[in-house]
């Protein structure tokens, strides 16, 4: 299994989304795996200063997730917190692009299942 944690950052009512260059066409939250005996802060904090160069200033918790990875075909676990940003991000280290994705948008194929099927329902407050 594949665990790694997520940042949903929220901004005049869209999500921040990031596509990998080795995947362009696909969207997903920012974050990543766990490296050595990292903790969710420590994870998540390098992750988004490799990633997007900005640093946390605040983050709670916002739910765990499960489904199969859709870069690696692995079952995935997949921890998240909405997070407030210091900077403004930009692509770095292995992202192509950051898109913000309205919460009131429909879904389409381009959006990862963590942010299609459980972030963006959830904060509908569809379960």
């Amino acid at each position: 299994m594949i665990k790694k944690v997520a940042a949903v950052i929220i901004k005049n009512d869209c999500i921040l989304s990031v596509s990998k260059k080795k995947a362009p066409n696909f969207y997903m939250l920012p974050g990543g795996k766990y490296e050595g005996t990292e903790n969710d802060i420590e994870a998540l904090s390098r992750e988004l200063r490799e990633e997007l160069n900005v640093t946390i200033s605040k983050m709670e918790f916002f739910g765990d997730y499960e489904d199969i990875s859709m870069l690696e075909n692995e079952k995935l676990f997949l921890r998240t917190y909405i997070t407030e940003i210091n900077g403004e991000p930009y692509p770095d280290n292995e992202i192509h692009n950051v898109k913000w994705i309205p919460i009131h948008a429909n879904c389409n194929t381009e959006i990862g299942s963590g942010i299609a099927k459980f972030v963006i329902p959830k904060l509908r407050g569809e379960f």
